[in-house]
């Protein structure tokens, strides 16, 4: 019995240690934002910013609506990016207190350039969103109507076929469908409709997670990770 139980210890001793499942986080964005390459914003941002913290991350893809619900629910572990404030609706979801990246909502059009100066300028037009995108959701208000799509391919084919008159979409998303889809006479309104901070949340239960990740996220902007990784991916849709 003695040797039996010995050699049960050196076993168990030499098998490798399974290392903890990456947290999967949901993604409703395309890119340049996130991308199934990996090469997205934010697929290069977490890589970094996980490693830093010792925990490894896996970003899927998923609708806006869904992708909330799922993290809420604690099917999946988070979402990667959401606006301040969103824990309000899903009381399960725990901010990280360190805005990821600072966004532009912007509105896209054939129409004749108009100035943008909030929701107002939108009340002529028939005007498309994604679904889910909640700080849309809650903004836009007063257009002739609202439509709202599951994917920014769909939004663009309608502004294209001249469905709806503006697509409203973060800034270089909607500069990334007018490229790959090789649109032409679209033109980006300014100034953004709604702009403001980004951020990381998690499920509850990696709530311990969220300090230790805010801060390694602003150890990147120290160094200079954070701007450098932006910059790279950024330039390949500056207009």
């Amino acid at each position: 019995m003695k040797t039996l139980l010995f050699l049960l210890s050196v076993l168990l001793a030499a098998a490798p240690a399974r290392s903890a499942p990456p947290l999967v986080l949901n993604s409703a964005f395309t890119a340049p934002i996130t991308a199934p390459a990996g090469d997205g914003l934010l697929d290069l941002l977490y890589a970094e910013l996980f490693r830093r913290v010792g925990v490894a991350v896996e970003i899927q893809s998923a609708s806006a609506e869904r992708g909330l619900l799922n993290a809420n629910s604690g099917i999946d572990d988070g979402d990667v990016s959401r606006v301040f404030g969103i824990e309000q609706a899903y009381p399960n979801l725990v901010r990280v207190p360190e805005p990821v990246l600072y966004y532009q909502m912007v509105a896209f059009s054939r129409k004749a350039p108009f100035a943008v100066a909030g929701t107002a300028s939108l009340r002529p037009y028939d005007v498309g969103i994604l679904t889910g995108w909640k700080i849309l959701e809650r903004t836009i208000v007063g257009s002739r109507s609202l439509l709202k799509l599951e994917t920014g391919r769909q939004l663009f084919a309608m502004l294209d076929l001249g469905r709806i008159d503006v697509a409203v979409i973060e800034k270089f998303e909607g500069l990334h469908f007018i490229k790959s889809m090789d649109l032409q006479g679209i033109a980006m309104m300014q100034p953004a409709l709604v702009e403001g901070d980004w951020f990381l949340y998690l499920h509850k239960r990696h709530a311990a997670l969220a300090p230790r990740l805010a801060e390694a996220l602003r150890a990147m902007k120290r160094d200079g990770t954070h701007g450098r990784i932006v910059a790279a991916v950024m330039r390949r849709y500056a207009q």
